[in-house]
């Protein structure tokens, strides 16, 4: 739907460039290292080159340009089988930027080939399985590289693949103009050669940070994580289930796990599934990261206990707020659980009643939670008992208190229904999960998940 905005927008003279200046070296290796863990899942070789100096500065429309690479790669993704290749380069030459994209898939047909740049064209090809998609993405590419002063050409040929090819003016400019300090320390991308890591790149930050474990077994995005998060907190990494294992067998104070799911040797839910088992590990927080999107993926993670899941490619910032808030959580938690027994007595673990009684309060919660006359004096009421013993009981399990679980609840479920698109517009998911006003449903969301609800639904 935003696509479709964009090209009205487009249509009409009313979209302009939003240019700011960029690390080019940053940007793609960034953007690209997301999808490694898409070609390792669907078994493709995919290859990327650059021929960027490691300085260079240039002016562009960031979300644009994004969003051109993000369709081209996934159109590669999508149309390549098993076993295929997808290889890729980009290089600036003279104040221009060239891109190529080119896949060994099945190819497009001649007589599609003319009209694929056009708004909502679908093939009428009658061997051609139906595909869904809506014939907008390469529609927005070319408009877009037209608004840059560019052009986008395809080549294609059938049962042997296609190639995308596009340049476009940029205007270089100067390292200090960049609006901050960009880390020198990230990993060539572009180079053959294997990397060698840097074991400490976390010790940057501050010790008194929270430390985080990232298991992850691709090393470009590892050390991508590494990047983000090493300014806001200590990170050590892992490449597999089993390996991050022995690193909590060891002393340590990690606070938060960051997972990938398909990871060799263990992969993430044997990971998690070991991590809920453990009396030491049960209560760290858990965020599944993954270029899995199916929803039974998500609902395992989910049963085996993980406390938040999220897509590749992300949005960094959303990463980090998602990391904020677990273990602010974390810590309401864990001061609640400290203050309840008498000093020197070991902290109980939560017994089967306490699971039953949660369990029972959060399929009621999950029922009413769209009526917003729903209150914490309502589920004192329904609970058989006082606010305030409803208070302590809640933060003792859960770490948070009635209106903040409620809270929780509401986002999370309007998280699901812009993510899968079951409401077309963000003031009817506020209703539907029980906010009366759209924009204070959008300040909460913005503050949980560190994107805007419009940005998910756009994703």
């Amino acid at each position: 739907m935003n696509e479709i905005l964009n090209l009205r927008k487009l249509e009409m003279g009313k979209m302009g460039l939003m240019e700011t200046a960029t690390d080019l070296y940053l940007f793609f290796q960034s953007h690209l290292a997301q999808f490694e863990s898409k070609a390792q899942m669907q078994n493709i070789h995919f290859q990327f080159e650059g021929e960027i100096e490691r300085d260079m500065v240039a002016a562009i429309d960031q979300e644009k340009c994004r969003q051109i690479l993000y369709n081209l790669l996934g159109n590669a993704f999508k149309f390549t089988s098993e076993g295929g290749t997808i290889k890729g380069k980009v290089k600036i030459l003279e104040q221009k930027l060239y891109l190529k994209v080119e896949d060994s898939g099945r190819g497009i047909h001649p007589e599609d080939l003319p009209h694929i740049f056009e708004r909502f064209f679908q093939s009428r090809q009658p061997d051609k399985p139906a595909e869904g998609g809506t014939g907008i993405g390469l529609a927005i590419c070319h408009e877009y590289l037209q608004l840059f002063g560019g052009e986008i050409h395809a080549e294609s040929e059938l049962d042997k693949g296609t190639a995308f090819r596009l340049s476009f003016p940029i205007k270089l400019l100067d390292k200090a103009d960049l609006p901050e300090v960009h880390s020198e320390e990230v990993y060539d991308y572009f180079s053959i050669v294997k990397p060698v890591f840097s074991a400490d790149l976390g010790e940057k930050s501050n010790s008194s940070n929270p430390h985080i474990l990232i298991v992850e077994d691709n090393p470009n995005l590892q050390q991508y994580l590494q990047l983000i998060l090493s300014d806001r907190f200590q990170v050590t990494t892992a490449s597999h289930g089993k390996a991050a294992l022995e690193l909590l067998d060891k002393p340590n104070d990690f606070q938060l796990i960051i997972s990938d799911l398909m990871m060799p040797i263990m992969d993430g839910y044997q990971l998690l599934e070991k991590l809920k088992s453990r009396d030491d590990t049960r209560q760290i927080p858990v965020i599944m990261l993954t270029a899995r999107a199916e929803m039974s993926d998500k609902l395992k993670a989910l049963r085996i206990g993980v406390d938040d899941y999220l897509k590749k490619p992300f949005n960094e910032e959303e990463l980090a707020a998602r990391i904020e808030n677990l273990l602010k959580n974390q810590q309401v938690r864990q001061t609640e659980v400290e203050s309840l027994p008498e000093k020197g007595q070991k902290v109980p673990d939560i017994s089967q009643e306490d699971q039953e009684w949660l369990e029972s309060f959060e399929e009621y919660v999950k029922a009413h939670f769209a009526d917003d006359l729903l209150s914490v004096p309502d589920l004192a009421l329904t609970f058989a008992m006082s606010e305030s013993t409803l208070l302590r009981q809640l933060k003792r399990l859960t770490g948070l208190t009635p209106v903040q679980y409620l809270k929780e609840v509401r986002l999370n479920e309007a998280y699901q229904l812009l993510e899968t698109r079951a409401f077309n517009s963000v003031s009817q998911v506020a209703s539907k999960v029980g906010y009366t006003d759209a924009r204070s449903f959008s300040r909460s969301f913005r503050k949980r998940f560190g994107v805007s609800p419009s940005e998910v639904l756009k994703k």
